[in-house]
């Protein structure tokens, strides 16, 4: 996924530079993709960043978790333990018993060097690539995507009718309101799950 997104943000117009220094400073990679293919459609600067205010606000919520379950930390730690949070090292420490700082960050610094590891790679290997392997990074994001979701929409269809409505106000959206479509169905997108989706799925954690 890593090489995946460098493969965008060089295509984006990114330097070598600037796309690792976006997985060192921004670490998210569903924002990071859009945020890449949003350059590339020459989004304006305020779309890019409200769009990924949106679709990273979970990690508030994940960092607030993470925070609440760990023990003897400190502020340079805390820090370090919020930039580093995303769905997958949320997903592996909530599964361990333990609660140490360390551990956390053991799991989470690991996966973020990964990431860094991969855009690196991805900026120095693109141009040895044949240009038809290049470009199949194109849907990169979508097959994360897709792979978030599948689980979801095989417990609870509830989720795979809100995923439709998303997209499809997406699509209508996006001939009116351009890149700001993302932000504004996403909003929608939210509002009606919350009528539709179960609230025992959403309390499970699942969602």
């Amino acid at each position: 996924m890593g090489i995946g997104y460098a493969a965008i943000a060089i295509k984006a117009g990114m330097t070598p530079l600037q796309t690792i220094s976006m997985s060192v400073l921004v670490y998210a990679g569903a924002g990071q993709f859009i945020a890449a293919s949003m350059i590339l459609s020459s989004a304006s600067v305020l779309a890019i960043v409200l769009t990924n205010f949106v679709v990273n606000l979970r990690y508030f919520v994940m960092s607030t978790c993470v925070l609440n379950q760990i023990e003897d930390s400190n502020l340079p730690l805390n820090v370090l333990a919020a930039h580093t949070t995303v769905d997958e090292s949320f997903a592996v420490f909530s599964l361990s018993e333990d609660s140490s700082i360390w551990v956390y960050l053991g799991i989470a610094v690991t996966a973020w060097l990964s990431w860094i590891l991969g855009a690196a790679i991805g900026v120095v290997v693109l141009d040895l690539l044949p240009v038809i392997v290049t470009n199949s990074f194109n849907i990169s994001l979508y097959a994360l995507f897709v792979a978030i979701l599948t689980p979801a929409i095989k417990e609870n269809k509830q989720i795979a009718i809100l995923v439709a409505i998303t997209a499809v106000l997406n699509i209508i959206l996006s001939q009116f309101l351009g890149n700001w479509s993302l932000i504004v169905s996403t909003l929608v997108g939210a509002a009606i799950g919350m009528y539709i989706v179960d609230d025992e799925y959403l309390l499970s954690g699942d969602a």
